[in-house]
C-alpha cells in the first residue's frame, strides 16, 4: 500500500513524462497543435477584422440614436432617407441636436495624386463622408471644434485623406491612391479638390480609403447630378444627441411617432448607436459569404486540432498501454489513469497555445501592415480561444480514453 501510495503521489509527473521522454515527439505533439492553434487564431482574426473594419465608421459616430433608411442593411448600400425628418426629429422632446451626415461608397473616384503624370495609377473608388465641419459628427481629434482644423474643411473642394488607406505593395510608403499628403491637389469624380488634412481611420471589406468632405463640398461634388428635386434632398444618416439625462429609450420611442407616416413602411428607422452597429456586423456574418466562410475556415480549424491531439494521444496510449497495465494491476482504478491522460491533453492545450499565440501575433501584425485590416489581438479573444484549446485536447483525451479503458492487466504478465 505504501508504495502504491508513492507511486500515486507521483502520478502528476507520469504525464509530462509520458510526453517528454521523446523530445523529438514532444516536438512534433506540441507544433500539431500549434498549427491548430494558429489556424484558429488567424481565421478568427480575419472574421473580426471583417466586422470590426466594417463598424469602423459606427464606432465613431457621436450620436446617442443615429437614423437611417429601413433598407439599408449595410453602410456601403445607397439608401437615404428624407432631409425633412430631421426637422421633425429636432423638435421632439430631448432632443439636443441633429445633423446629417452624407455617405458615398459608388460614385467618388479618386485620381492617383501623384504629381508626375507618368506615375500616376488609375483613379480607384474611394469613400466619401459629408459632415458639418462645425458639428463635430465624428469621433475624430481633428473634427474637435476647439482646435482650428475643422475649418480647413469649410473651403469649397477641401478633403482629408484616410492615412490608413490601403497601402500599394508596388509602391512602397504610398497608398493605392498615391502620395497622401496635405497640399497636394487631385480630382474628386472629375472635380478638383485640395488635400487640407488627414485622420485615421483604415480600410474595410469594400472600401480602400475614406474622404471626408464639408457638407457643402459633397453636394456640389457628388451628390447633385445623382438627386431627385434640390440637391440634399436625402441624407444618408441623421446623428441625434439628447439632453443630460434624457432616457434614450423614451426619446427614441417618441422620435418614432413624429417620423410615423401612416405607411405600411416607414421610410426612417430610429436605433440607438450599438444597435445600428450590431445591424451591420449581422449582415456580414449571415447575409454574406464571407462571414461563413472565415466561421466555417475557424471550425474546420477546431477539428484539424481536435484530429491532432487524437491522434497524439491515443498513440500515446498505445505506445504506454503496458505502463497502464500494470498501473491498473497495482490498483490504480480507469478514474486515476484517465486524469492522467486528461493532464497530458492539458499540457498540450497550454504548452501548444503559449507558442501558438506568440506565433499568431507575429501573424496579426504582418496581415495587418499588409493589407491595413484591423486584426486585434484582444485579452477577452485570447480568453474565448485558450478556452476553445483546452475543450479540444481534453475532449480528444477523452476519446482516446476508450483504448485504456479496455486495457486489462491480464494482457501484460
Amino acid at each position: 500500500p505504501s508504495a502504491a501510495h508513492n507511486t500515486r503521489m507521483r502520478t502528476p509527473p507520469l504525464a509530462w513524462a509520458n510526453l517528454t521522454h521523446d523530445r523529438v515527439r514532444f516536438a512534433l505533439f506540441i507544433a500539431g497543435v500549434t498549427f491548430a492553434v494558429v489556424l484558429m487564431f488567424v481565421q478568427l482574426g480575419f472574421r473580426n477584422a471583417l466586422l470590426d473594419s466594417n463598424t469602423q465608421v459606427h464606432q465613431k459616430l457621436r450620436a446617442d440614436l443615429v437614423l437611417v433608411s429601413p433598407s439599408r442593411q449595410a453602410i456601403a448600400m445607397k439608401e437615404g432617407f428624407p432631409r425633412r425628418r430631421l426637422s421633425q426629429v429636432a423638435a421632439v422632446e430631448g432632443v439636443e441636436s441633429v445633423q446629417a451626415v452624407y455617405l458615398e461608397n459608388i460614385v467618388g473616384f479618386l485620381r492617383d495624386t501623384n504629381p508626375d503624370p507618368s506615375k500616376r495609377e488609375p483613379t480607384r473608388a474611394v469613400r466619401v463622408i459629408g459632415v458639418d465641419p462645425e458639428g463635430y459628427a465624428l469621433d475624430l481629434p481633428e473634427l474637435d471644434p476647439r482646435t482650428p482644423l475643422p475649418q480647413t474643411l469649410n473651403r469649397s473642394g477641401a478633403v482629408w485623406f484616410d492615412r490608413l488607406s490601403k497601402h500599394d505593395s508596388t509602391r512602397p510608403g504610398q497608398s493605392i491612391f498615391g502620395p497622401l499628403e496635405t497640399g497636394l491637389t487631385s480630382e474628386l469624380t472629375g472635380k478638383s479638390i485640395e488635400l487640407t488634412g488627414g485622420f485615421d481611420l483604415g480600410s474595410d471589406f469594400t472600401t480602400d480609403g475614406t474622404l471626408i468632405v464639408s457638407d457643402r463640398t459633397f453636394l456640389e461634388i457628388l451628390r447633385q447630378p445623382f438627386t431627385y428635386g434640390a440637391p440634399g434632398a436625402e441624407v444618408d444618416l441623421g446623428l441625434v444627441r439628447l439632453k443630460p439625462g434624457t432616457d434614450p429609450e423614451e426619446v427614441k420611442e417618441a422620435i418614432r411617432r413624429a417620423v410615423d407616416t401612416g405607411e405600411r413602411d416607414p421610410d426612417v428607422e430610429v436605433l440607438t448607436k450599438d444597435e445600428y452597429r450590431d445591424r451591420e456586423r449581422t449582415f456580414w456574418l449571415n447575409n454574406t459569404p464571407i462571414g461563413f466562410a472565415f466561421g466555417f475556415g475557424m471550425a474546420m480549424g477546431f477539428v484539424v486540432g481536435l484530429v491532432i491531439c487524437y491522434q497524439i494521444l491515443s498513440g500515446n496510449v498505445s505506445d504506454h498501454m503496458a505502463e497502464y497495465g500494470t498501473l491498473k494491476a497495482i490498483g490504480y482504478t480507469n478514474l486515476q489513469l484517465a486524469w492522467v491522460v486528461i493532464q497530458e491533453a492539458l499540457i498540450l492545450a497550454v504548452v501548444g497555445f503559449a507558442i501558438g499565440a506568440v506565433v499568431s501575433y507575429g501573424a496579426y501584425e504582418l496581415l495587418q501592415s499588409q493589407t491595413g485590416m484591423p486584426l486585434q489581438f484582444t485579452w477577452d479573444r485570447c480568453v474565448w480561444l485558450f478556452a476553445a484549446t483546452v475543450f479540444m485536447c481534453c475532449l480528444s483525451g477523452l476519446v482516446a480514453l476508450v483504448a485504456l479503458f479496455r486495457a486489462d492487466p491480464a494482457d501484460v504478465f
